[in-house]
């Protein structure tokens, strides 16, 4: 892309400080499991001059991780899952009030500010557990300073035209939607170029999985159980986790 002429910028800055510079490619991350993926991630766009977007969930919002990500010039959003956390937790999609889950999110976002630092926007995830629930649903008809943020990056992505979404969450072990090719996008100059990656399918992805399905399943040579690495929860804190 830098070869190509195109200019890099994160994908939150795209929309709360309009350029007109063409051709652009809008970078943004999906930090859904494996954090320390993201400083290898971030490691590599440091070397080429070029910073990014970072939308972690409360389970991959490790301290450590977002101040080196920020000292890097990325700048942070909370992937939130209000939704789905209460679908999960046995209420029926139907029944969940969205008026108190919207007081929730606000919520939410007040305790990421506390702990983490400020953010001007959060990006809904979509969980395979709770594949009918759709968390961008939430505000979808709302203004997000009503919750605490200046963009909802879904609301800004739905009304924005964009040459291209370029996104690897189709692959497991690293690649692209099938059908978009990034040679024949920078080639024909596609703009605004939206790049979403997930840190972690590019340095584990199905060995992640692997791994962690042998480490539940086998002993340890000494006969003690296997240590299995944890995630966090993905409720914030002082909520239960499910």
């Amino acid at each position: 892309m830098l070869g190509a002429g195109y200019a890099v910028r994160p994908v939150e800055e795209h929309f709360l400080s309009p350029s007109s510079v063409s051709p652009v490619l809008l970078l943004r991350h999906d930090v859904d499991q494996a954090p320390r993926s993201a400083l290898a991630m971030s490691a590599v766009e440091q070397r080429v001059g070029v910073r990014s977007s970072w939308y972690v969930r409360w389970r991959t919002a490790d301290p450590a991780l977002l101040r080196e990500l920020r000292l890097r010039g990325g700048t942070i959003g909370l992937h939130y899952e209000t939704l789905s956390r209460r679908t999960l937790a046995g209420v029926a999609p139907e029944a969940v009030p969205l008026d108190a889950c919207r007081e929730e999110l606000k919520a939410e976002i007040g305790q990421f500010t506390e702990r983490f630092g400020p953010i001007r926007s959060v990006c809904a995830h979509g969980d395979t557990r709770a594949p009918s629930v759709r968390n961008w649903t939430l505000l979808e008809a709302t203004d997000p300073t009503e919750v605490g943020v200046e963009l909802d990056l879904d609301q800004a992505l739905r009304g924005a035209r964009l040459g291209a979404w370029l996104s690897d969450r189709s692959r497991a072990e690293g690649g692209w939607k099938p059908g978009l090719d990034p040679t024949e996008l920078i080639e024909g100059g596609v703009s605004p170029l939206l790049c979403l990656t997930h840190p972690n399918n590019w340095i584990s992805g199905g060995a992640l999985w692997r791994d962690r399905i042998l480490a539940a399943a086998l002993p340890a040579p000494s006969g003690k159980p296997v240590r299995v690495m944890r995630t966090g929860s993905d409720a914030p804190p002082g909520q239960a986790p499910r």
